[in-house]
């Protein structure tokens, strides 16, 4: 005896295709100039070409101390240098209105996810090669931490 179909089917013909709430992220290095650099001054910087002087840590010398001599006193050095910012990033998008209620995965936040990756890469690859072709300028290292 024959299988019969049941009723109120598609008659084989329907093939859904099931979108997947999550996408693809591309495969990414990991950043390594927050980890090597000082950023402390993000803060007071709002524009390209802005310029913060930052006070330098004063240098203190440890001595040993000796029973029954006296004890040298030294002048700490109030010494500062600039730091001038020459270089800048953007990135700028647009999702429809229409796209973004009717996508399946939250394209702003993907997006701008990427873009902060891309720019972190670019500052990676703008430390790494200044500092991989040039001595810190700074006796104190204000570059490395």
């Amino acid at each position: 005896m024959a299988i019969g179909t049941a009723g109120g089917g598609f008659n084989g013909n329907f093939s859904p295709i099931i979108y997947s709430k999550q996408a693809q992220i591309a495969l990414r290095k990991a950043a390594v100039t927050n980890a090597i650099t000082n950023n402390s001054y993000f803060g007071e910087i709002a524009n390209q070409g802005d310029t913060v002087r930052i006070q330098k840590e004063p240098d203190v010398t440890v001595n040993a101390l000796q029973r029954h001599t006296g004890i040298t006193v030294e002048k700490l050095d109030d010494s500062d240098f600039s730091l001038t910012i020459d270089k800048a990033n953007y990135f700028a998008f647009k999702m429809d209105d229409i796209e973004e209620q009717f996508s399946n995965v939250d394209f702003t936040s993907l997006a701008a996810d990427r873009a902060a990756y891309k720019m972190a890469d670019a500052m990676d690859a703008d430390v790494l090669s200044y500092l991989s072709g040039h001595t810190c300028w700074c006796s104190h290292h204000c570059f490395i931490r």
